[in-house]
């Protein structure tokens, strides 16, 4: 079905609930948003802003990985000498843009490897060790929008940069579509967030109306605290950033907490399979197959090679990779994901002949290939084990999307714009650097000016495949 229809439709029914919502509660609504407000989490607020010297860590932290070096001059630099303060800007970009290599290294790679970042990765560390996740998001945005151009140029589509996460349908350009349970994720997310701007906004004396959910139509968007706006215009500087910076600091410290989480699950599920199922997992399969072998390999509108493409033919065993024995189409996956980009020895059995083929990945890091279990056939499963498989296949999924989307939201609520959190912050780090002779507002509003303008062109740019 068309994006677009399927937008038009999702936008009526919101609607209509919208209406519903307006007419029979006394809950506020804007168009299509409602606001679901309530005062019962306050007293938790209040319990938790009772432990200052973490919630200040908490959010320093929380600042300098939004803001980087920046940050970090801003709460620590201002009142050293020029030359203290240099060397403190100096030693704070380089220990983030380590942790940023860091970081890369103990993903595999993740982003030094990624197709569209390429050459550019030493830009994005010099981003992150500048402006934290505010500055890696807007230069991936930029790296996006110059793919998007280039390639519209070429007469080629590019994939979006940004899109609306709507679980169960397809991301327009991408061939992801959120499941159904990352409504959930996202408010959970999003109550984490709010909650946290709540405690410290106790910690330092704000007073907090309400909190709730935020509601597009039936859909769960967001949650929110009701601060006093006229309070948090006249608040001190320092505490205001401490106060926004929280939130996202708290999805960072989520999204931590549960891949640690997400790894000890999956390191338990072989030994609780075979506790509830002795020797299902070893005699399953029989092998590993050749499922297909595709000619090329696609990402984005580029067109890669597919190496195994005249090597491999379908219904090819896989018998070994680089000496390993293969049995699952997970040994075959977790073999691959091993120094991804290096060159590979496949050990192949083809009419009953052993043939040993050496292939090297495309830029993707991929092969072209599709591999498939043998099951076997004269193993008995008892029918438990298909709804445990299932309950489990759900459960990873749902922690994996819940890691995904703190990250994003993370990353997107540090972005210098309003509404997000990184829009008043930015006003206020950045102020001093453009002051000259004008007053702190002026200057200010010069800063959200600016990001402004930017931001919105970016977003406007990466925008573009989702409607040409």
């Amino acid at each position: 079905m068309d994006f677009l229809l399927i937008l038009a439709g999702f936008i009526l029914i919101s609607a209509i609930i919208t209406l519903l919502v307006k007419k029979f509660t006394k809950h506020d609504t804007f168009y299509l948003i409602s606001l679901i407000k309530s005062k019962k989490p306050l007293p938790f607020f209040d319990a938790m802003a009772k432990h200052k010297k973490f919630i200040d860590w908490f959010s320093t932290i929380g600042l300098i990985l939004g803001f980087g070096a920046v940050a970090i001059d801003f709460v620590y630099g201002k009142n050293l000498s020029k030359l203290k303060r240099v060397l403190l800007f100096i030693f704070s970009f380089s220990g983030l843009s380590l942790f940023l290599i860091g970081f890369d290294s103990l993903l595999g790679g993740i982003f030094s490897n990624n197709i569209l970042i390429g050459s550019y990765y030493p830009l994005l560390v010099v981003s992150f060790g500048l402006m934290g996740l505010a500055g890696f998001t807007l230069f991936s945005l930029c790296l996006q929008a110059l793919d998007i151009v280039s390639k519209y140029l070429l007469g080629i589509k590019s994939c979006p940069g940004v899109a609306p996460l709507i679980p169960g349908i397809e991301i327009p350009g991408v061939p992801i579509t959120p499941p159904l349970h990352a409504w959930l994720s996202l408010l959970i997310i999003l109550l984490v967030h709010e909650g946290m701007h709540g405690i410290v906004g106790r910690r330092h004396g704000f007073k907090v109306k309400s909190t709730g959910v935020i509601l597009l139509g039936f859909l769960p968007i967001g949650a929110f605290v009701e601060p006093d706006e006229k309070e948090l215009e006249h608040a001190d500087d320092k505490k205001l950033i401490s106060f926004l910076a929280a939130g996202p600091m708290a999805n960072i410290a989520l999204m931590g907490i549960v891949a640690v989480f997400f790894m000890g699950a999956v390191a338990l599920v072989e030994p609780t399979t075979e506790y509830f199922y002795p020797g299902l997992q070893d005699n399953y399969f029989e092998g590993v197959e050749i499922d297909s072998v595709l000619e090329e390999t696609g990402f984005c509108g580029s067109v890669y090679s597919a190496p195994a493409f005249g090597e491999f033919e379908k219904g090819d065993k896989i018998k070994q990779i680089n000496g390993v024995e293969i049995n699952t189409p997970s040994n075959v996956f977790s073999e691959l994901q091993k120094n991804k980009f290096e060159e590979k020895e496949f050990l192949l059995e083809r009419n009953k002949k052993e043939i040993l083929v050496a292939l090297v990945p495309n830029a993707l890091g991929q092969f072209g290939f599709v591999p498939m279990g043998i099951e076997n056939k004269n193993l008995i499963i008892p029918e438990s084990y298909y709804l445990y498989a299932t309950s489990v296949g759900l459960f990873i999924e749902f922690i994996y999307w819940l890691i995904l989307l703190n990250f994003l939201v993370a990353a997107i609520n540090f972005l210098p714009l309003h509404p997000f959190d990184g829009g008043r912050i930015s006003k206020i780090i950045f102020a001093p650097y453009i002051k000259g002779k004008k007053s702190k507002k002026e200057s200010q509003e010069q800063v959200a000016k600016i990001f402004k303008i930017i931001i919105l062109g970016l977003f406007l740019i990466n925008a573009l495949p989702l409607f040409f």
